[in-house]
């Protein structure tokens, strides 16, 4: 029972396959019935798979329908084909109706039979870029692929409104092809035609052609064909012969081509109108027996072509006849149309006459002349396709080689003529080809001789080559390359190469010029797996400075060393990396080292190597325009240098000059993070400016010293793990974190500074400082957006200064400051080496000018004052001074409060007690503006002028004095705010006793020259006696004038003056009247002058003796105050009462009135 069950199932397996397969071919038909008849599953599939197959969007916009049968027909509208990337246009085809009919069972055993196809309103785009891409190539075809039958073969087509446009860089504008209509159908012989109706700038053309049979066609069979294209004074006619493609036989066609004016077509075409004159062309193919003639002749405007053809095919040219002629204006813009760039465009004439029969090729004649190139050659090659076994001869002469660097991509190829000779001769089998050739470039003169192997690669041949030239200077300028006058510099250079199997070995290479030598050897590996270069170079000459000055500027120059050089050492480049070796550098008398390596796999390359140096002068080395005021001392190096991505990094670095020496390790993030440093040294020597080069503003003590140091800074921080230091028996130390960014904050700064003498540290700006006891101590703490330092001191000899700082930084960044002082000396600042030397200088000359601060000339600068710091921040000051002594002046209780908010600077309190009297001041600064503004008063009351010194019954004598001013200017530098000035400046003395000489301590050798002319007794009397004084100005827009008038009264003589200083141009305009007090025994004639004048400017002041009378001419006598006293001896007597000075006052006060009430 069980044996029978089984049998029965045996023989219904069979049965279950074949319903599994019926099944299978129903779900199969079932998912294609389901996918064909949904229009938008289609549309949506051809989308893609057209956008995969060609790289570029494929997208149908409007309606799409298809409809199936053996002949299926697809309909779409709105359909776009994107343009590559590349491409300006955005789209390649356009069409707002497309449909097309296909033969499905064509689909499988081919060609694809496009039955009907129609398409309306369609725009096709063809563009060629620059670099020769084709917005239609979407593919590569493989070039041994063998041609079989059309793989597509159009049948009933019409097309309507159809534009074609094309752009290609050999074009001189987009040419643009209005279809109007083109229809394709059968006649009854089986024969496709052709019609077609089109517009191209505005012409006419009409296409008409005959193609079939077409069952041929579709079998890709023996065809014949007729073209005719008519268009206003253009006629094209093409005809001819077919066979099988795949067994072409023997193809017969004619093509002429004719027109009336080669320039209007060439417009029409949108090309280059290259020439003028009428166009007549054949071409033809013909059968002769076993070979096929090709013949193209006539004329195509002013070019001429007369060449033939004769070979057995002409899929192969493995035997062929070649005769050409040719000449014509010039073949430029030909040649860029076929993407060939950089011909010159002149015109030319070109002959050939070669011939091939099986290996050999025979070259009877090549000639091209122009006016820029000839080329003259002739030869044989008797084992194509290998370049062996060559006899070949070639002269070629050309006028300017630059005018081919674009052709050959060498933009930098000389402007200089070029002459070339060369001969190949064979030697046969088994002997090397031998090549011979002499040239000139310029005046370059050279020969290149070599022997050529016979094996495929030419591997084994060998090369050698010189060439030589009186002056090189006229390759370097041609070049672009500067060069000196001094000359001439003679060259000459020669070599060996060797050409191995995928190997170039450089056996030898030496070249000179002038007193400069270079040789080298080595080779160059093209195999792709170890691509290398092995090179032993090496250059030495008299004098590196003088090699430096063929090339450079005097000013690029100088930074090369004076003296003998040798550079050299091994080079091995292997992929991307690059080791160097060179033990024996020389430059001066200096020598270099350098073993390491560096790899170029990177944006940034790598390097690791050791460096040293030594030599027996550093300045020699590093001369002043690289580092000013380098030490010239022994010195030495020696470090390991690391670069990557995350920087560069000294390590074990020695470094010694004379005495001194520097050790550790530096860091910094340089090239992509140079902000970024790091150091871990120790500084130790015995002179420390004579260790160090020029620093601007600091000049270095010639101290012994030793510094330790180790830290680390950054954009976002600044960390400093130690810093000790001495100089002399002076110490520094410095340690803390300061962070930056993200938010301002302070880990325990401290500073510390101690010494038995200041001028151990040096000197800033050129001022030595003073050999006194000195300390600096304080801490800086804080938390985030904010620091304070409350323990700062600091001592100078019997000076002191204390205070607290607040710095935060939320919102907007503020400094509150709190000094205090019981003593401060402002003495121990000492004048400046410059200002002293000023000084000297003025008194060398008399005094005659005054100290300018800038190149002008002027005493007022033009620079602009970093008024804008002040927009950045806000703060507070408060100072408490018990006593602050100047040079000659002293002062006890000095207070000073400001403010400063939002750009406005407030200066509430500042004031101080004199030796006598008082002063106070305030004043505003409003920078929020512009142009900044300052306002302000400043009064004393009671004081004396003071001379250190003096003893104190001269102290007693002393005049005292009132100042009142008010101010105000505008302006952002000391010029602008001079020329802006307004307000007032009253200047009032009692009576008093002075020294004369004093004047010139307190003011100036100037003052006290004007003092002496205008009193003559002060050069003879130690002591001048005031009675009374009083200067009274009032500024206007930079005018400085008398209000009314400066008076002066002594014990002897009163002198009245009056003028003006104009602050724009700095000019002095006074005049002196000098009279003798009533009742003194003496007249004026005992004076030098009764009327002085006082000109120049504020920099340069002069006196002017012979004045006839400035009290008139001067305007003095304006001073009359509305009393007619013209004549003199009523204005003497009147200027000489003892109540003029009282006088002049109550007239400034009417004067202020009146302008002020």
């Amino acid at each position: 029972m069980q044996m029978t069950a089984t049998a029965s199932s045996r023989r219904r397996w069979p049965s279950y396959v074949m319903l599994a397969l019926v099944a299978l071919l129903l779900a199969l038909l079932s998912a294609a019935g389901w996918f064909l008849l949904d229009d938008n599953r289609v549309r949506v599939a051809l989308e893609k798979g057209v956008t995969a197959l060609s790289d570029r969007p494929f997208h149908v916009d409007g309606d799409f329908a298809i409809s199936l049968g053996r002949i299926t027909t697809v309909r779409g509208s709105d359909i776009r084909w994107l343009n590559p990337a590349w491409s300006k246009q955005p789209e390649m085809l356009a069409a707002r109706n497309l449909a097309l009919s296909v033969d499905l069972w064509s689909l499988v055993r081919g060609p694809i039979v496009i039955s009907n196809a129609q398409a309306d309103d369609a725009t096709l785009f063809l563009e060629w870029s620059k670099e020769g891409q084709f917005n239609w190539a979407m593919g590569k075809s493989s070039s041994d692929e063998r041609s079989g039958p059309l793989r597509l073969v159009l049948g009933e087509t019409e097309l309507r409104n159809v534009q074609i446009r094309a752009r290609h860089p050999g074009m001189t504008d987009e040419l643009v092809v209005d279809l109007v209509q083109a229809r394709q159908h059968q006649d009854a012989e089986d024969m496709l035609l052709i019609s077609a109706d089109a517009v191209i700038d505005k012409r006419p053309i009409k296409a008409q052609g005959r193609v079939g049979p077409f069952r041929e066609l579709i079998a890709g069979g023996a065809i014949d064909y007729h073209f005719d294209l008519q268009a206003p004074n253009i006629s094209l006619k093409a005809g001819g012969h077919f066979d099988r493609r795949n067994a072409p036989g023997a193809p017969r066609m004619d093509v002429d081509l004719s027109a009336a004016d080669a320039a209007d077509v060439l417009r029409a075409l949108a090309l280059p109108e290259l020439t003028t004159g009428s166009i007549a062309l054949h071409a033809g193919l013909t059968p002769v027996g076993e070979h096929l003639d090709a013949t193209l002749k006539g004329d195509f405007g002013a070019f001429r072509v007369d060449g033939s053809l004769t070979t057995k095919s002409l899929s192969s040219l493995d035997d062929f006849s070649l005769q050409l002629l040719s000449d014509g204006p010039g073949v430029a813009a030909f040649a860029k149309l076929l993407g060939v760039d950089g011909l010159p465009d002149e015109p030319y004439s070109l002959q050939v006459d070669a011939s091939r029969s099986g290996k050999e090729l025979q070259v009877r004649q090549f000639s091209y002349r122009s006016d820029g190139l000839r080329i003259e050659a002739s030869g044989a090659a008797h084992s194509l396709p290998e370049l062996v076994d060559l006899d070949l001869d070639i002269d070629a002469k050309v006028a300017t080689l630059q005018r081919f660097g674009k052709l050959f991509s060498l933009p930098s190829l000389p402007k200089l003529p070029l002459g070339i000779k060369a001969r190949m001769k064979r030697k046969g089998a088994g002997d090397s080809d031998v090549l011979q050739a002499d040239f000139t470039l310029g005046n370059v003169a050279g020969e290149v001789s070599g022997k050529l192997s016979e094996k495929k690669d030419l591997a084994g041949s060998t090369f050698s080559y010189r060439a030589s030239s009186p002056d090189l200077r006229e390759l370097a300028r041609a070049r672009g390359i500067r060069v000196s006058d001094q000359g001439p510099f003679p060259g000459r250079v020669e070599g060996e190469l060797v050409l191995l199997s995928e190997r170039l070995r450089m056996a030898r290479l030496a070249a000179n010029i002038a007193d400069n030598h270079l040789s080298a050897s080595g080779e160059v590996d093209f195999r792709p797996t170890d691509t290398r270069l092995q090179l032993q170079p090496q250059l030495s000459g008299t004098d590196l400075y003088s090699l430096a000055r063929l090339f450079l500027d005097e000013e690029k120059a100088a930074y090369f060393p004076v003296g003998p050089y040798q550079l050299g050492g091994k080079l091995r480049l292997q992929g991307s990396r690059l080791q160097f070796t060179s033990k024996d550098a020389q430059a001066g008398n200096s020598v270099f080292a350098f073993d390491g390596s560096l790899d170029f796999g990177k944006r940034t390359p790598s390097v690791d190597a050791r460096v040293s140096a030594q030599g027996g002068n550093l300045a020699a080395l590093l001369t002043p325009q690289i580092l000013r005021g380098v030490p010239a001392a022994p010195f030495s190096l020696s470090t390991r240098l690391k670069m990557s991505e995350q920087g560069m990094v000294l390590n074990d670095l020695e470094f010694s000059l004379a005495d001194s020496s520097l050790s550790g390790r530096l860091f910094t993030g340089w090239p992509s993070a140079p902000e970024r440093i790091g150091f871990d040294v120790i500084a130790t020597g015995s002179n420390l400016r004579a260790s160090l080069p020029e620093i601007p503003g600091y000049l270095p003590p010639p101290v012994a010293f030793r510094v330790e140091a180790e830290g680390k800074a950054d954009p976002d921080s600044i960390d400093i793990e130690r810093l000790d230091g001495t100089f002399a028996d002076a110490s520094i130390t410095l340690a803390g974190k300061l962070a930056l960014k993200p938010a301002f904050s302070a880990d325990a700064v401290r500073l510390s500074a101690k010494g038995p003498r200041l001028s151990e540290l040096g000197s800033l700006h050129a001022w030595p400082l003073v050999d006194l006891p000195f300390s600096i101590s304080g801490t800086m703490t804080g938390s985030t957006n904010s620091v304070r330092m409350d323990d700062f001191q600091a001592t100078l000899g019997k000076s002191d200064l204390k205070g607290s700082m607040r710095i935060t930084t939320v919102n907007r960044p503020r400094i509150d400051l709190d000094v205090r002082s019981d003593y401060l000396a402002l003495q121990l600042v000492p004048e400046s080496p410059q200002a002293s030397a000023t000084t000297a200088g003025d008194e060398a000359t008399g005094g005659r000018s005054a100290q300018s601060d800038n190149k002008s000339g002027k005493l007022f600068s033009d620079k602009p004052l970093p008024f804008h710091v002040l927009r950045t921040f806000d703060g507070k000051l408060l100072a408490s001074l018990a006593k602050v002594e100047g040079r000659h002046q002293q002062l006890i209780d000095v207070h000073a409060a400001a403010t400063l908010q939002d750009g406005l600077l407030v200066v509430k309190q500042l004031q101080g007690q004199g030796r006598q009297g008082k002063v106070t001041a305030n004043f505003t600064l409003d920078v929020r503006a512009k142009q900044p503004v300052v306002k302000g008063q400043l009064k004393a009351s009671d004081v004396i002028f003071f001379v250190r010194g003096m003893a104190k019954e001269d102290e007693a004598k002393l005049p005292h004095h009132t100042l009142e001013s008010e101010f105000s200017a505008n302006g952002n530098s000391t010029s602008a705010l001079a020329a802006g000035l307004d307000g007032h400046f009253w200047l009032r003395s009692s009576p008093g006793q002075f020294r004369s000489l004093d004047l010139d301590v307190l003011f100036g050798d100037f003052a006290f020259q004007l003092f002496s002319t205008l009193n003559p007794f002060a050069k003879k009397n130690t002591y001048s006696i005031l009675n009374c004084g009083g200067v009274y100005l009032k500024a206007s827009k930079g005018r400085v004038e008398t209000a009314p008038a400066v008076v002066l009264q002594t014990d002897r003589l009163s002198v009245v003056s009056r003028g003006n200083i104009d602050l724009r141009s700095e000019k002095l305009d006074f005049g002196f009247n000098i009279v003798p007090l009533q009742g003194v025994g003496f007249s004026a004639g005992d004076l030098i002058k009764p009327f002085i004048k006082l000109g120049g400017t504020l920099a340069a002041p002069a006196l002017d003796l012979n004045v006839a009378n400035a009290a008139v001419e001067g305007g003095v006598a304006v001073a009359t105050f509305g009393a007619s006293l013209l004549a003199g001896s009523l204005w003497d007597r009147w200027i000489s009462s003892p109540g003029a000075c009282e006088k002049i006052a109550d007239e400034a006060r009417k004067l202020r009135l009146s302008q002020s009430p």
